[in-house]
């Protein structure tokens, strides 16, 4: 519950105190195709089509999963969520650990630039309700800033990116790809989705896939 505390509160000083400015201006749709250029790859990873479900976790104003459902030409609007309503505008406002949305609701999930902000025990709770909103057949894309071997530029990365966090923990490959292997995922890769254009941090891209579901049995 503390830690729950902790996270929300310092979201909410990042969106509504004097840096709510920021907090929006870092979410607006030019400054985050700017920091995520290659769109159209995400929508290929996805599989991002109409007809698709999708939602963004994580989302700051929506601004982002707007434009990726745009350019994929869903002619329905992505369904949004964070842990608080602001800078929104956001559908539904939840903790991680226990995401409001029925089993197999979604079709395409992604999360940019969120999961720094929790400790491992949130992230692998997290992972679960993920697999367990997400339709058989369906994928979903998390995406974060990444550690460095360097312990100064390590220490410096985790503070630029401590904006909006109570606590940061920069996650490579293995340890993401450790958590999601846990909840039982039928795929999961790295992959990459562009260079991070300012500041020149290095990100990590984890894609994850549930199988379909087994065909019925004829008569």
């Amino acid at each position: 519950m503390r830690r729950r505390r902790a996270a929300i509160s310092a979201r909410e000083r990042w969106t509504t105190g004097k840096s709510s400015y920021l907090a929006r201006a870092l979410n607006s749709q030019s400054l985050m195709a700017l920091a995520t250029p290659r769109v159209q790859r995400i929508i290929d990873l996805l599989d991002l089509c109409p007809g698709r479900r999708y939602l963004d976790i994580g989302c700051g104003t929506g601004a982002f999963a707007d434009l990726i459902a745009s350019k994929a030409g869903l002619e329905e609007p992505p369904v949004t969520m964070d842990i608080i309503g602001e800078p929104g505008p956001v559908d539904v406002t939840g903790w991680t650990e226990k995401v409001p949305f029925r089993d197999a609701s979604f079709d395409c999930i992604t999360s940019f630039y969120f999961v720094r902000r929790f400790d491992d025990d949130v992230c692998r709770a997290f992972a679960e309700e993920i697999s367990r909103v997400l339709a058989p057949g369906g994928t979903a894309l998390i995406v974060d800033f990444a550690p460095v071997r360097s312990g100064f530029l390590d220490r410096l990365h985790t503070r630029l990116t401590g904006f909006g966090c109570a606590e940061v923990d920069l996650r490579g490959w293995g340890r993401l790809a450790a958590l999601y292997t846990e909840v039982g995922f039928d795929a999961i890769d790295l992959v990459n989705i562009g260079p991070f254009i300012a500041p020149p941090i290095p990100r990590v891209g984890v894609l994850v896939r549930k199988a379909e579901a087994p065909a019925e049995p004829a008569g």
